[in-house]
Parts: structure tokens; sequence; C-alpha cells
């Protein structure tokens, strides 16, 4: 009879109290911390390739899915989603990004209106300030 393992939270008291050693704790540390992006990027690939729709199709009938898609509280789902968007900064970026763009179109036309004047006026001798006197 093989003797039992002893549990894990057993096991995970035991390797905290190894990090806060003086001389080896720090590698304790190190390998927990990269143990866990490790088991992180595994995770993740498993993930991926995981059809999560296909898993829930396949154990899950219509008439269930429809059940627990009726009781979801929509309104109250699309309420704490709004909350969570900043919907005036977003009008105020969108706005400014608008304004900004405008003020640069008119700059250049601006210029171009200026260039188009200036040579018309030394095709028809005008000196220069023709456009500026009061009329």
């Amino acid at each position: 009879m093989s003797p039992q393992p002893p549990p894990s939270s057993l096991l995970v008291g035991a390797y905290r109290a190894c990090e806060g050693l003086p001389v080896v704790g720090g590698l304790f540390l190190r390998g927990r911390t990269e143990a866990q992006a490790v088991l992180s990027l595994i995770v993740g690939a498993v993930i991926d390739e995981l059809d999560l729709a296909t898993i829930v199709r396949e154990r899950l009938d219509g008439e269930t899915i429809d059940a627990v898609v009726a009781r979801i509280d929509l309104v109250a789902l699309a309420n704490q989603v709004i909350d969570g968007v900043d919907l005036p900064g977003m009008i105020r970026e969108s706005a400014a990004a608008a304004v900004a763009e405008v003020l640069a179109g008119m700059r250049i036309q601006g210029y171009g209106d200026d260039a188009v004047s200036g040579f018309v006026d030394r095709i028809r001798n005008r000196r220069q300030g023709f456009r500026d006197r009061p009329r």
C-alpha cells in the first residue's frame, strides 16, 4: 500500500513558507512566478484550441440553453454595459477629432484661396492688400 500524498493545501502552505526563507526564498518565489507564467501560456493555448460553442451544444439541449437565456435580465445587462462605457468621454474625443479635421481642412482651403487670390492679383496688376481695404 502506497502512502497517501499530503493534501494540496498543506503543500501550498509549505511552499509559501519556503518563499519566506532568507537565503533561498527568492528562488522559490521566482519559481512560482515562472510556473504561473508557463501555466498561463498552457491554459491559453488549450482555451484557444477549444470550440466552446460546440462543447455547450453537445452537452446542453436547446431547451436548457433557451431557459438560461430567458433568465438573463437583458435590460440590467445592457445598463451595466452602458454604465461601464464612458459615453460622454467618447463623444468628447470624437467631436474633438472631427473639429480638428474640419479646422485643418479649412486652413488648407484658406491657403489655397490665398494662393489663388494672390495669383489673380498679380495677373490683374493689383497692389498687395487690395482685398483688405474697406468696400
